[in-house]
C-alpha cells in the first residue's frame, strides 16, 4: 500500500470516520453542522424535525418598528429571532437598521455573530449561554433593568423565564413574536437509519420533541428509549437536555459551550475517547 500523502487526513484527524451522525436541525442552519461532521470524518444524516416560519410584517409588527427609538433595550435570544427581525427592519424602516436609543443584547455568540452578520451592534453577551445567564450578566454589569422598556422579539413557544423575570425586576417588556417552529411532517430519512445511528444530535428542546414524536408515529411498539439504546443523544445544552431526559431519554453528550461549535466540540472528544 503506498503511504497518504501530505494532504491526505490521518485517523487522529477524523475521528468519527465510519460512524454515523444524525442531525434534526432546521435544514437551512444544518450546513454548519454537516460540514464540521463530515470533515471529521461522519457519515452525516440531514433529518431536520423542525423548520423556521417568520411572521408577516403585519400591522403589530410595523408598529413595534416605528416605536424601537422608545426602547432601553432589545434582546435577542436565537440566530432565528436576529434573521427575521433583521429582515423587518430592511423592509420596515427607512435607513434599514437599529436606532441609536436600545442596548441590544444576544443570549449568546452565535445570535451576536448573527447581529453582527446583519450589521447590528451588540453590547452584552452573557458568559452564560441561556437566558439565566442573561439575567446574570445584567446584574453583573448593573444595567438598569427596573423601570425601562424592554423589547423581546422571539419565537411564538419562548420560554417564559427571562421576560417573567425581567418584569419582576421592574422592567416594561414586549414580548413580539416574530417566528414559529413548524413540526417537520415526517422524517426526511428512514425511521431505522435514525435509530442505528451512531450520535444524534440536538439543538433545541422543539427537536428533541419533534423527533420523538415522528418516531413514535412510526409505531414499531417497542419504547422509544429501547430503539435509540444504541446511539448518543448529544445536546446543545441543558434545556435541550432536559427535554431529552423529559422524553424518558439519556444525554450522553452535552456541549460544554452552548453553540453549535461547542456541540462539535463535545461529540469530537467523546468520539476520541470511545
Amino acid at each position: 500500500m503506498s503511504p497518504a500523502g501530505p494532504d491526505t487526513p490521518s485517523p487522529a484527524d477524523r475521528p468519527l470516520a465510519g460512524r454515523t451522525v444524525v442531525v434534526t436541525r432546521p435544514r437551512e442552519q444544518a450546513a454548519s453542522l454537516v460540514e464540521a461532521f463530515e470533515a471529521l470524518g461522519a457519515d452525516v444524516l440531514l433529518a431536520p424535525t423542525i423548520r423556521i416560519e417568520p411572521r408577516p410584517l403585519d400591522d403589530e409588527v410595523a408598529a413595534v418598528l416605528r416605536e424601537l427609538a422608545t426602547y432601553q433595550l432589545v434582546v435577542f435570544t436565537s440566530a432565528n429571532a436576529v434573521r427575521v427581525f433583521a429582515d423587518y427592519l430592511a423592509r420596515g424602516v427607512e435607513d434599514g437598521g437599529m436606532p441609536a436609543g436600545p442596548a441590544v443584547a444576544a443570549v449568546g455568540p452565535a445570535t451576536a455573530a448573527a447581529l453582527e452578520k446583519h450589521g447590528l451592534a451588540c453590547h452584552l453577551v452573557p458568559d452564560e449561554y441561556v437566558a439565566e445567564g442573561l439575567l446574570d450578566a445584567f446584574e453583573e454589569q448593573a444595567a438598569p433593568v427596573a423601570g425601562a422598556r424592554v423589547l423581546l422579539p422571539c419565537a411564538s413557544e419562548t420560554r417564559d423565564v427571562l421576560p417573567g423575570t425581567l418584569r419582576e425586576r421592574g422592567a416594561v417588556v414586549d414580548v413580539l413574536h416574530i417566528y414559529d417552529t413548524v413540526p417537520a411532517a415526517e422524517l426526511a430519512v428512514p425511521a431505522a437509519q435514525v435509530e442505528f445511528a451512531d450520535y444524534i444530535t440536538f439543538t433545541s428542546a422543539s427537536t428533541a420533541k419533534r423527533l420523538a414524536a415522528l418516531l413514535e408515529a412510526e409505531g414499531a411498539g417497542r419504547p422509544l428509549a429501547e430503539r435509540l439504546a444504541g446511539a448518543r443523544l448529544c445536546s446543545i445544552g441543558p434545556i435541550t437536555s432536559r427535554a431529552l431526559r423529559d422524553l424518558g431519554l439519556p444525554v450522553a453528550v452535552e456541549a460544554r459551550e452552548y453553540t453549535a461549535a461547542g456541540l462539535v466540540a463535545a461529540i469530537e472528544e467523546d468520539a476520541r475517547s470511545h
